[in-house]
């Protein structure tokens, strides 16, 4: 008979990253027969009308129905946090889950053995230590934890380096998306998805890189397309309109048709500062789009083989990306033949089938 599973994330409605990745895991599970629970701190989100498709067997349970996710300030919603502990329990006690998911280790009664603990970390090592409270909880209670899941094996040999721990492992993201090459490649245009929080995605990197190529007359017809939101969306706003790049840069929202974006793209884009294993760029390779990103994680080199689907350019080397994102513009032949190893590359190291066994394999551990 198959496990109960619960997850438990900040809002299952939020388009992001790790919601993506979450969710296409419980979907993932919930196809192959598993009873599977999502239990959501928040219900609501602000400035958001999409949403991700969730598997019809899937049990929804949240515990602030009423109050929308990012508002208010975040010190209310860490008010929040610390309080929705106790009731996110009383939640799992009631689904009597055999496992348990968490995308938070601030969430992890740590003392309750009735069912195992799965810690999903969705960010580099490095950044994920970076936060006072999870590196104290981490420092005290990783072994407390059944596992601890990493999205790259460089991220998993740091930690097992640093904590002599036996408890860690590695999982990639699953994409929904099948691989194949679903662009034309005669689009014209250059995407961004995902969250327009400047400090962390450094859009701001991306438009300048972009405008290189407008001032050498490279982007004629090209559109660079900015899907998402967040809190930098007028600072964003205000850089495209003092440049004067209104007619080749637009923010276009929100969106939950991925797939149907990234097959009218020519080429993916990402310049943050930090990264796990982006969605994004796995949704684009798996459509066959060639990518361009900052090396901001150990997980970009697990997605991207530089210059085979795309291109892995020095952290903040803005004349550099102009460069490569250059190279893909003036030459469809070469973005066709990157995109095609894209899909190739998906298929061999993310397939479905794939990441399912290995996450088979931790599941059904005595």
């Amino acid at each position: 008979m198959k496990k109960s599973i619960t997850f438990v994330l900040g809002c299952v409605n939020k388009l992001g990253g790790t919601e993506k990745a979450t969710i296409d895991l419980a979907n993932l599970l919930a196809k192959k027969g598993y009873k599977v629970t999502l239990v959501s701190v928040y219900r609501k989100i602000t400035n958001q009308n999409n949403t991700y498709k969730i598997h019809d067997d899937i049990e929804i349970r949240y515990v602030f129905s009423k109050i929308e996710f990012l508002k208010y300030h975040l010190n209310f919603y860490r008010v929040l946090d610390y309080m929705s502990k106790k009731k996110v329990n009383e939640i799992i006690n009631q689904t009597n889950p055999d496992i348990v998911f968490y995308t938070s280790i601030k969430q992890i009664p740590f003392e309750i053995q009735a069912f195992k603990k799965i810690l999903m970390v969705h960010n580099c090592y490095e950044y994920y230590r970076s936060g006072r409270l999870t590196k104290k909880l981490l420092d005290n209670y990783y072994d407390k934890i059944d596992h601890v899941i990493y999205l790259s094996k460089k991220d998993l040999d740091k930690y097992e380096k640093e904590f002599n721990a036996q408890n860690g492992d590695f999982v990639y993201n699953v994409s929904e998306i099948a691989p194949d090459v679903k662009t034309s490649y005669k689009s014209k245009k250059i995407t961004y998805m995902g969250r327009i929080d400047n400090k962390v995605k450094q859009l701001d990197q991306a438009i300048l890189a972009i405008d290189e190529l407008i001032q050498k007359n490279l982007f004629d017809d090209w559109e660079f397309q900015i899907f998402g939101s967040g809190p930098h969306e007028e600072e964003i706003k205000k850089l495209i309109k003092d440049k004067k790049l209104e007619k080749s840069i637009s923010l276009k929202g929100t969106t939950s048709k991925v797939e149907e974006i990234m097959g009218e793209s020519d080429i993916v884009i990402l310049t943050s500062d930090f990264e796990g294993l982006p969605m994004c760029l796995i949704e684009g390779a798996s459509c066959g789009v060639p990518l361009v990103s900052y090396d901001s994680s150990s997980g970009i080199h697990d997605i991207i083989v530089d210059s085979h689907n795309g291109y892995i350019v020095e952290k903040n080397n803005v004349k550099l990306l102009s460069q490569k994102i250059a190279k893909l513009v003036l030459d469809e032949n070469l973005r066709k033949k990157l995109g095609s190893n894209g899909v190739r590359h998906i298929q061999e190291n993310f397939s479905e089938e794939k990441i399912y066994m290995k996450w088979t394999k931790i599941i059904d551990e005595k």
